[in-house]
């Protein structure tokens, strides 16, 4: 089997393994501060966390192409996806409590399902920056914060199936929103 990383032919006997997961995780293993981007198997574009691809034997692929990039690369994006979703979700829990208040609780709903959904992104990217870079933040602090998010969005989840929008409106605007703001301060503050 021939690898190819980023365009360069690389020396067959430098990654050994069986199957393309050995093989993968050899090459990651050398290269500590990349990660795979795409694979291509004999020219088709694969997956390269699916059991299907990693168990694939050696020797029925002819051409292994990788594209690799830095960590430091994606954290760098994932910082600024973060930051500049940010600056669209706050605002978001402001329209959302005015809705709740207003009693139009209907759109108020539709925007708090939109909330949730950018609460579930945010989350995975600042793991998947967490994951990436150790250290980034501290750790108790990440603890501290994913506890009090767990705990906010359990009372809004009770707020919500009370109906009582008065509490959701207030658990958006006065608990959500310093939330969040402070996490634009957290995140403006790493540097890149």
């Amino acid at each position: 089997m021939k690898i190819s990383i980023n365009g360069a032919e690389t020396e067959e006997a430098s990654f050994q393994g069986e199957t393309l997961g050995e093989v993968l995780h050899a090459i990651l293993n050398s290269r500590r501060d990349s990660y795979i981007r795409r694979v291509w198997l004999d020219g088709q574009e694969a997956s390269s966390n699916t059991q299907d691809t990693l168990k694939t034997s050696t020797a029925s692929v002819e051409l292994l192409e990788l594209e690799l990039a830095l960590l430091q690369d994606l954290v760098v994006n994932n910082l600024t996806n973060a930051r500049e979703y940010l600056e669209k979700l706050i605002p978001g829990f402001q329209k959302a409590a005015d809705l709740f208040r207003m009693g139009n609780e209907q759109e108020a709903n539709q925007y708090y399902l939109q909330i949730l959904d950018g609460i579930d992104w945010f989350s995975q990217v600042i793991l998947t920056i967490v994951n990436a870079q150790e250290n980034i933040f501290e750790e108790q602090s990440l603890e501290e914060r994913q506890k009090k998010l767990t705990d906010l969005m359990a009372q809004m989840l009770e707020a919500n199936q009370n109906q009582d929008w008065v509490l959701m409106a207030d658990l958006l605007e006065y608990e959500m929103i310093p939330f969040y703001t402070d996490w634009q301060e957290v995140l403006s503050q790493i540097k890149t």
